[in-house]
């Protein structure tokens, strides 16, 4: 691997070695060195659109916030359209494996219940992920059209998958046979974002408790079938 990909602040051995010398000096592999580099750019990333936003994010910003030389994002990533391609994929995947562990033995109701914990919790102090996250997503309608499709394509995965829960939730007798999934699974999207989105806003206006219990009081008198209740479990 080249000098150039070398963080300038964090030296390649294990530091465990260094600070004894009676142990073998172990050197990581190029592919461990390279994924490590890379992760620290897209956090570095993170943080800088988390607190400047895109248009005073540069590749050059990114590089010396990670610890590394100037021209290592443009040499990795080729262009910073391309890197906040990455940066979405790696928020998204880190949310939903998250998530996944969440879901597991959940259907129906339940199951939308558990995507709305996981989607506001911690709307009263959002992570500097969820930050960028969201002004990535509002930049991709105006100066950044590039990674519009990356968000397009996470909502209508987002869509699918909500979608079948509500018609799990029907096939169950949870919801009402005569709702439509697809439209309500929209709906709960658009309301899920513009929560969030309203935190950001206006923080005082926000209660993430008061917010989660009124969701679902809405959405057990819209779709669920009066004799069915959502489980303890997805109340936790």
């Amino acid at each position: 691997m080249s000098t150039q990909s070398q963080p300038l602040s964090s030296p390649s051995e294990n530091p465990e070695t260094l600070a004894d010398p009676s142990r073998p000096r172990v050197r990581r592999t190029q592919a461990e060195r390279v994924a490590e580099s890379d992760r620290r750019l897209i956090e570095a990333a993170i943080r800088l659109i988390a607190r400047v936003g895109y248009t005073h994010t540069t590749l050059e910003s990114i590089g010396v916030e990670a610890g590394y030389s100037r021209g290592l994002v443009q040499h990795r990533f080729g262009s910073k359209e391309r890197l906040l391609e990455e940066l979405i994929k790696h928020i998204t995947a880190d949310y939903r494996e998250r998530l996944l562990v969440r879901l597991q033995g959940l259907r129906g109701m339940d199951a939308l219940f558990c995507e709305i914990d996981c989607y506001l919790e911690g709307m009263d102090m959002p992570a500097e992920r969820s930050l960028a996250f969201f002004m990535l997503m509002q930049e991709s309608l105006g100066p950044v059209p590039q990674i519009r499709a990356t968000f397009a394509a996470i909502s209508a995965r987002w869509h699918r998958a909500l979608t079948r829960q509500i018609e799990i939730g029907q096939q169950t007798g949870q919801i009402r046979s005569d709702i439509d999934p697809a439209s309500e699974a929209q709906l709960l999207i658009a309301t899920l974002r513009g929560l969030r989105m309203q935190s950001m806003l206006d923080p005082q206006t926000s209660n993430t408790a008061l917010s989660i219990e009124s969701l679902k009081n809405n959405l057990c008198a819209r779709l669920q079938e009066p004799r069915h209740t959502p489980s303890a479990r997805s109340r936790e």
